[in-house]
Parts: C-alpha cells; sequence; structure tokens
C-alpha cells in the first residue's frame, strides 16, 4: 500500500513537473503605445512568428508612449503565465530595474525598439535611432536648402528610443548648417498648450518630430492653424493618416523603422533562448528608410509604408 501510495505521488510530481516545464516555454510581450500602427506591426509579427514555431506569445501594451507606470503594471500580470523569456520597449529606466530583478530570479529578458545599457536583459533589437535622427537632420538641411532655423520637438526624456533620435537631428541638422530655433518637449495632452506652440511655428522653416505620435499630433495642431505643408515637417514612423499626409504635401518625408522585422528578430532570438542558447550580438540595429515624394513608389518602400 505504501509502495502505491508513494507511486502515485511520485505520479503527480511528474505530471505537474512537466505541466510547469511546458508552461515556461513561452514568451510574454510588453510592448509601448499599444494603439499605435508601428506597434501594432511588431505584435502583429511577432506573433505570426510565435505561432509558425508553434510557441505560445502573451503580448500586452500601454495606450501611451512613456507611460512608465501602466508599463511595469503589464510586466507584473504577464508575469503570471511563468514565461522563461520576456520581451520589452521599456519605457524608461525604472523597467530596467525590474528587468535587473527579474534577470536575477531566471527570466531572460530582451529589449526591442529602445535600449537602456544597463545589462539587465541578454539582448536588445531596435532602430539605429541616433543614425536615423542624424538622417532625418540632415534631409531637413536638403529640404531648406541648407540654411534656415528648425524646431526639434521632443516626445519624453524617459524614452530612450526617441532621445537617440532627438539627438541625433540635433547633431545632423546643426552640422548641416541649420539654426535649431526651437528646442522643446512636446505638451500633448495639453490642446492650448499644443495650440500656443504651434503658432510659435510660424517663425520657423522647418520642424522634426521623432515618433508617430508626436508626428500625428503635431500634423493636427498645424492644419488647425493653416500651417500643414507651409512648413518643412518630417516625422516618424508610417501610418494610413501620416502616408495620406505625405502624399498630400503635408510632411516633406517620414523616417520609416522595420517594425515587423523587429517582432520577427525578437521572437527568432527568444527561441535560441528557450533552446539554451544565449550566444549572440548584445545589440541588433536595423536601419530606418526615409521616405519622400521621390521614392515614394518604390516597391520596397511601399511594403514598408503599407504592409
Amino acid at each position: 500500500m505504501k509502495y502505491k501510495l508513494k507511486n502515485c505521488w511520485l505520479c503527480c510530481w511528474l505530471l505537474l513537473s512537466s505541466a510547469a516545464v511546458a508552461q515556461e516555454r513561452c514568451i510574454s510581450l510588453v510592448t509601448s503605445a499599444g494603439g499605435q500602427s508601428f506597434w501594432g506591426q511588431v505584435r502583429q509579427a511577432a506573433q505570426a512568428t510565435a505561432a509558425e514555431m508553434q510557441l505560445p506569445l502573451h503580448a500586452r501594451g500601454p495606450a501611451r508612449d512613456g507611460d512608465t507606470q501602466t508599463q511595469l503594471e503589464l510586466i507584473e500580470r504577464m508575469l503570471k503565465f511563468n514565461c522563461r523569456v520576456l520581451i520589452v520597449a521599456p519605457s524608461g529606466p525604472e523597467v530596467g530595474v525590474r528587468m535587473a530583478q527579474l534577470r536575477a530570479q531566471g527570466v531572460t529578458g530582451l529589449y526591442i525598439d529602445r535600449d537602456l545599457d544597463d545589462g539587465a536583459v541578454l539582448a536588445s533589437i531596435a532602430t539605429d535611432n541616433y543614425g536615423a535622427g542624424r538622417q532625418a537632420g540632415r534631409e531637413m538641411a536638403r529640404a531648406l536648402g541648407g540654411q534656415g532655423s528648425v524646431a526639434l520637438l521632443r516626445l519624453s526624456p524617459q524614452v530612450a528610443s526617441t532621445s537617440s533620435r532627438e539627438r541625433g537631428f540635433h547633431d545632423g541638422a546643426r552640422d548641416a548648417g541649420l539654426r535649431i530655433a526651437v528646442d522643446r518637449y512636446l505638451p500633448l495632452s495639453d490642446s492650448q498648450a499644443m495650440f500656443a506652440l504651434g503658432e510659435e511655428l510660424r517663425a520657423v522653416d522647418g520642424l522634426f518630430t521623432p515618433s508617430e505620435a508626436t508626428t500625428l499630433e503635431m500634423l493636427a495642431t498645424l492644419r488647425r492653424l493653416g500651417l500643414a505643408g507651409k512648413r518643412a515637417h518630417i516625422g516618424f514612423d508610417a501610418s494610413p493618416i501620416l502616408v495620406d499626409a505625405l502624399e498630400r504635401g503635408e510632411l516633406v518625408g517620414l523616417m520609416v523603422q522595420q517594425p515587423s522585422q523587429i517582432g520577427v528578430e525578437s521572437v527568432i532570438r527568444a527561441h535560441r533562448v528557450l533552446d539554451g542558447d544565449l550566444e549572440g550580438p548584445r545589440q541588433v540595429r536595423l536601419p530606418a528608410v526615409y521616405v519622400n515624394k521621390d521614392n515614394f513608389d518604390d516597391e520596397t518602400v511601399r511594403r514598408l509604408l503599407m504592409p
């Protein structure tokens, strides 16, 4: 009887252990700004790649970029899935602190779109954000004939990716001979302050916005003021509204990332981690593509704009 009871407990333990292993072989993904077109493409590509690999993937994202607190809450919710790999687009250094704690607890982290350079994760897969911003500065100078004043409109000091783009634009525009007359963070949650800023932009020749959200908000403000298309505006990322604005001449250009590739590469790397492979580059950097009226109809560019 004791022998049978002992065997029964052993069977139960083996079943529970195998269930735990199966549960751990999954991926959690916490993006940023869940409603934006860019992040929708990242999630779709990640989900499709995970499905091909027969890996469970659980994905969530806050509604607003730079919302660190909500992102931290989402990370805690995702921990209930007990996945061995957690992919995050960190909204601030506080996220890095939590990722370091989780790494010590056996959860392997990967950053996407941005890198905190904090040693909290195994690797990061992102756009070459500084290079993209610097190219945007050079393209702005080309659009303005190498002279004039511009506005650098920033998102948030908490967001590493846009901060790198902003720094790149500052350096690229200045080195190309432009004067940065306005340099400030956008008051996205204050419509009156946005309108007042729009009025201030009457005095500049061009402006740069470093993300999909900032580009959409600034485009809407310029439209209300009747300035859309009357100032050289270079934005970031592609959505149906922004592509339409580019076609209409309200934007002179867009720096377009490769969101689908970011999603694919992150899941491939996560799969390797689950297989015990912790080797590979610490940083994977993908180039952004500058899109304007000259290359808008190029087949490769069209695939980026309308995946």
